[in-house]
């Protein structure tokens, strides 16, 4: 009796942790990998309860019972990291070896020996906990809480294959008597509670992680647009020029402004004006490389910044987002208003700042305002009349990086 009370630790642990991974689920409910932590939780709860308190006296009912619920508690918590991490877990070998350990468990009982079936029940568990820790460790761009609970993994695991031979080291040098099975008992209740409580706070660490992530990107994308907002832009800006001038790489920049775009608002109304500022900012996104940068600075001003490109490349960029977007609203399966911008392009002179760069690229987006709007001026004057020759922004960048043209 005093063994199952001791016992009862656990699943008072694992049950708190199950309610705390609920709660934070139910803030979020598109975050099903934190259902799947307290699923964890609840699951290995439920069968230390079901083996103590409801199946005790049955012997090998309880023990296959409990061994099936604390697997599939592990093969939640298997399920829950890989998602989050964008991985495949192998639920159906690992369903697969609990299954086979059941049988085994059976035919040892029924054998009366105990030893084999705690041999075979450990070391199922200690070999899930070990594939959970191996899928984790494979994933890139670990956070300190994912590295913490691979760790605790890799020590839960190593407890799981050592436990039975404890236990037999145990029996040998104490015996099998009553006070040295209550002392192990302890001994092993303590060790997997604090392994236990380990794992729920480097899984809690995941998710608070993931919410200070989450909260950080919001903050920094413009939600209508879907671009950067003008604080992040600027921040990255510099870093990115930062990196240029290490690398000795060219940098341009690209200021465009929607034209008339209050009497896009006056006219169709703000929604149809939001609609406009949504539709370029994907246009945008659609036409820059992973590498460079884009932002909504303003009302309808945006910028993006081009890593390892010229004003010529650069200014034929721009042309090609405002062919798109003069070809936005003329048909009529358009769902959106007619609407033109003028772009400003200017290259980054080794060691400016960002700022001269915005004030020369913003110099530049004045003049194609005042020369009439809709079109794309340089530094050096109107594009291509003043960029150069009009030669497709995909095939001057394969040139530039030694690329084919297919």
């Amino acid at each position: 009796m005093q063994t199952q009370i001791m016992t009862f630790i656990i699943p008072i642990i694992a049950l708190i942790f199950n309610v705390i991974f609920f709660v934070f689920w139910w803030g979020n409910k598109r975050r099903l990998h934190v259902l799947a932590y307290s699923a964890c939780f609840g699951s290995m709860a439920l069968g230390v309860l079901i083996n103590i308190w409801i199946l005790g006296s049955f012997g090998l009912m309880g023990i296959i019972s409990y061994h099936v619920f604390s697997m599939a508690g592990v093969l939640a918590l298997m399920w829950g990291t890989a998602v989050r991490n964008g991985k495949k877990a192998p639920l159906v070998a690992s369903a697969a070896t609990v299954a086979f350990t059941c049988i085994i468990l059976w035919a040892a009982m029924a054998a009366g020996s105990q030893d084999a079936a705690r041999m075979a029940q450990n070391t199922n568990s200690a070999l899930l906990v070990a594939i959970t820790a191996i899928n984790l460790w494979h994933t890139s761009g670990r956070h300190w809480s994912d590295r913490s609970l691979i760790w605790v993994l890799i020590l839960l695991s190593g407890f799981g294959f050592l436990r039975p031979f404890l236990t037999m080291l145990s029996d040998f040098i104490f015996g099998a008597g009553e006070g040295a099975a209550v002392m192990l008992t302890s001994l092993h209740v303590l060790i997997l509670a604090v392994l236990l409580t380990l794992m729920a706070l480097s899984l809690i660490a995941t998710v608070i992680f993931e919410d200070v992530r989450n909260t950080r990107y919001e903050a920094a994308i413009d939600q209508l647009s879907g671009l950067r907002t003008r604080g992040a832009f600027e921040a990255e800006a510099q870093l990115m020029l930062d990196r240029a001038s290490a690398r000795n790489k060219p940098l341009s920049l690209i200021m465009a402004d929607i034209d008339h775009f209050k009497n896009i608002n006056d006219t169709f109304g703000h929604l149809a004006g939001d609609r406009v500022i949504a539709v370029f900012g994907e246009q945008i996104s659609s036409l820059v490389r992973s590498g460079d940068m884009a932002g909504r600075i303003g009302g309808e001003e945006f910028c993006v910044l081009i890593w390892d490109c010229s004003l010529e490349d650069a200014a034929q960029l721009a042309e090609r987002i405002r062919q798109a977007a003069a070809r936005q609203g003329k048909s009529e399966k358009d769902e959106i208003s007619p609407y033109k911008v003028s772009f400003g392009v200017a290259e980054w002179r080794n060691m400016e700042s960002y700022k001269a760069l915005f004030e020369r690229a913003d110099s530049a987006l004045y003049r194609a305002k005042e020369a009439g709007r809709n079109q794309v001026f340089t530094e050096n004057g109107a594009f291509p009349d003043g960029g150069g020759s009009v030669v497709p922004f995909a095939s001057r960048m394969s040139q530039r990086h030694g690329l084919g043209a297919g």
